[in-house]
């Protein structure tokens, strides 16, 4: 039973072209002023683990775009975690935060009412922006009022299998589909253990497998979930609940004693340095050129989704922008116009993405965009924290390797067609009524969860041993709050 992100799909490929936008970056504190010819200031917080040697020079080059476009200007801080962190509880001024739904909680800091409200101010202010962001402001909303605003990237989580194209399809002619389902692996990894008996055909180390469990919305780690899909209300359950996950254990635990897996993969730190390993896992969307390279991997790669897309508000609260709630109303209408810049100018997007063209970066016959070494070690930053990412150019790996210049088109048609959504529209557990039992059912899963994630040990003889002491531990107690919460939310948020 999918269920279509019908709208979604479509939203911003008829508007993601117009306006004009700025930005500057400086390190600083305190409020600040329009300067003396009327333009705004803005101080900008957003997240990043450092800070690139050319960032000031770029600053003051989107800067020069944004003042002449929109009268706004930034001073924008990178700042690590920690420091963000403090920032926010020291109450420090800022004007533009970055939050999300994993680092400075956009749900609990808009309760608290940290954030501005633009509910109505940016309908009346930026309305290309309120067109740009389309249905997916529902991840934004809180009791009915707006405040912060999604940043359109990858907005749901798929799942993929990374094949060594050169030996299936080259040397075996096996084909390798798009989309295939978790098991439907098997046989390229039995034929290449038939090739090479003394070989590991599946990558695996001590983490397991990335995004391994994405197909059920987390409530209590990786112990306690909500099905995405199912009859009635939606039930939390625990892991040995899904017939899924367990048909998927088990699985793993054929394969490592088939031989696909690496006997010691439950103490492997890493097998990103074995180049020789023909299957992979990666978590990304379809187009992401990141697995694909063959100057990384000395063979052509590709990739086949057995997972999603999956979107919930989690995953739609990935990444997103929020005024200051003590800002004032020319202030956050000033950020507004800001935001809606990097949603709908192109150009201006770009400097902030890839820096100066011509010194970071080019751009390519296909339109899409390739950082030179300059770039490369000056000017290195993710998209996602300095907003919109499908408003920027794709970029190629290389000249002979070039993206896609449709790559988000087809990713949001591809959560038209496939997406399957969250039930529940953002549930988030008050973890703190049973911190107690949290940590002791926690502790004995961690007891098992290596060797469970790699497949080393027999699912079917370790649950029921972990099952058991966390009954004993009070498990019955935690998932009737659950639960009784859920139900209690679900009652709240009806439509």
């Amino acid at each position: 039973m999918r269920q279509s992100s019908s709208r979604k799909g479509k939203i911003f490929w008829s508007i993601l072209a117009v306006t004009g936008l700025a930005a500057g970056l400086m390190c600083g504190c305190g409020r600040r002023e329009a300067s003396g010819d009327g333009v705004v200031n803005l101080r900008w917080v957003t997240y990043g683990t450092s800070v690139p040697a050319d960032l000031k020079e770029v600053i003051e080059a989107a800067n020069a775009y944004s003042a002449r476009e929109i009268g706004v200007t930034v001073d924008l801080e990178i700042q690590p975690s920690e420091m963000l962190n403090l920032i926010m509880a020291s109450g420090e001024y800022y004007d533009m935060v970055f939050t999300c739904e994993w680092l400075n909680s956009y749900d609990t800091n808009a309760a608290k009412g940290l954030y501005y409200d633009i509910t109505d101010l940016v309908k009346e202010e930026t309305p290309a922006l309120y067109d740009t962001i389309g249905d997916y402001w529902e991840a934004a909303e809180l009791d009915g009022h707006l405040y912060g605003v999604p940043t359109l990237k990858d907005m749901g989580s798929e799942m993929m299998f990374r094949l060594n194209a050169d030996y299936f399809e080259g040397e075996k002619g096996m084909e390798i589909p798009e989309r295939m389902a978790f098991g439907e692996i098997e046989p390229y990894l039995a034929a290449y253990k038939e090739d090479f008996p003394y070989k590991y055909p599946l990558a695996m180390d001590k983490a397991g497998i990335p995004g391994f469990t994405n197909f059920l919305e987390r409530v209590i780690s990786t112990i306690i979930y909500i099905p995405y899909e199912g009859e009635g209300s939606p039930r939390a359950i625990p892991l040995w609940e899904s017939e899924e996950l367990m048909k998927r254990y088990r699985l793993l635990h054929q394969w490592y004693e088939a031989g696909y897996i690496a006997p010691d993969a439950s103490a492997v730190e890493s097998t990103t340095s074995d180049k020789t390993i023909p299957v992979r896992f990666g978590v990304a969307w379809r187009g992401y050129q990141g697995y694909s390279n063959p100057a990384d991997w000395g063979f052509q790669v590709k990739t086949s989704i057995y997972d999603g897309p999956y979107l919930s508000r989690a995953t739609e609260q990935g990444a997103m922008l929020a005024i200051c709630a003590a800002c004032s109303e020319e202030r956050a209408r000033a950020a507004l116009r800001y935001i809606e810049l990097l949603n709908t100018d192109r150009t201006f997007r770009d400097i902030l993405a890839y820096g100066i063209e011509g010194k970071h970066f080019d751009y390519l016959e296909n339109d899409t965009v390739l950082r030179t070494e300059t770039g490369i070690s000056r000017y290195m930053v993710p998209l996602y924290p300095m907003g919109s990412v499908v408003n920027s150019s794709v970029e190629s790996v290389s000249r002979d390797f070039l993206a896609d210049p449709e790559q988000w088109k087809k990713v949001y048609e591809g959560y038209e067609e496939y997406a399957i959504r969250s039930r529940t529209k953002g549930f988030v557990y008050d973890k703190t009524r049973k911190e107690d039992i949290i940590a002791a059912i926690t502790a004995i899963y961690n007891n098992y969860a290596t060797d469970l994630r790699t497949g080393t040990s027999d699912p079917d003889v370790v649950i029921p041993k972990m099952r058991q002491e966390m009954e004993t531990a009070g498990l019955a107690e935690l998932m009737e709050d659950i639960q009784q919460q859920l139900d209690e939310y679900l009652d709240t948020n009806r439509d």
